[in-house]
């Protein structure tokens, strides 16, 4: 049994023009171009779109350049909404601008000392993993599992300390129950054995960020690999370009809440 209900709505937000203003550690493939990502961004809400889910899409919000990554500030567990405070300071408010729109949630609050991005937060079938990174910290860890265990008392949260990727979806997500896609970038000592892995090449490393949505698995295009994994456990695998936000260390679950 899947931990999550089947998804009906997502939200997200607009990129403003500062966009690519925000965090990155990828200024190497170059400066986004705005248009483009405008461009991508409304496919992407189109692909929600078509797989049945009702899309609200927030204006812009020039205060936060990263502000379009809605994913990192809530982590959504059935009818829990989890406000994470990242450990980069700079993204640390974003979260306030979304509550009114998760008005029908329960808000959860994070002690001070909790640090922590729901880009770090894989909710798979069986079990739920939280990254212990730059931007999440054991303190932030507690918190969330005290969170998900007041939904669901016994639910497995295991801590994945790990470096060589921003976040832990960056390089590590779920295709399947039990089947992991990840950017060999990654390293961990935690125990993957439960699962069976799938291993990208590093020129699609990036593509280890894979987005479930239902029925459907969405995947980076230009990644054959990728695909060829996705297709082998689900019938319907879509591709959508994000190379604008790639160059902002963002992925296909960093632009959307799905609830």
């Amino acid at each position: 049994m899947h931990l999550l209900p089947p998804f009906t709505r997502a939200l997200m937000r607009r990129p403003a023009k500062n966009f690519a203003a925000g965090l990155t550690s990828s200024a190497h493939l170059g400066a986004p171009d705005f248009a483009l990502a405008l461009r991508q961004h409304e496919a992407y809400a189109n692909a929600l779109r078509d797989c049945g889910l009702a899309v609200k899409v927030l204006p812009a919000d020039e205060r936060f350049p990263d502000g379009h990554f809605v994913e990192d500030p809530f982590v959504i567990f059935r009818d829990l909404a989890f406000h994470c405070r990242s450990g980069a300071r700079a993204r640390r408010e974003e979260g306030a601008s979304l509550i009114p729109q998760l008005s029908d949630l329960r808000i959860v609050e994070p002690p001070p000392a909790a640090r922590i991005d729901g880009g770090d937060v894989l909710i798979c079938a069986d079990r739920a993993l939280v990254g212990i990174s730059a931007r999440t910290n054991r303190a932030g860890y507690q918190a969330l599992r005290n969170a998900l265990r007041s939904v669901k008392r016994d639910i497995r949260v295991d801590p994945v300390p790990f470096h060589g990727v921003l976040h832990l979806k960056s390089g590590l997500t779920e295709l399947a129950p039990n089947v992991l896609i990840r950017d060999p970038a990654l390293q961990t000592d935690y125990d993957l054995a439960w699962a069976d892995v799938v291993e990208l090449p590093p020129e699609e490393g990036y593509a280890a960020d894979v987005m479930p949505v239902n029925d459907t698995l969405f995947v980076a295009a230009n990644c054959p690999r990728a695909y060829e994994a996705a297709a082998k456990v689900c019938p319907r695998v879509i591709s959508l370009d994000l190379s604008e936000f790639v160059k902002m260390d963002g992925g296909l679950t960093c632009l959307s809440l799905r609830y």
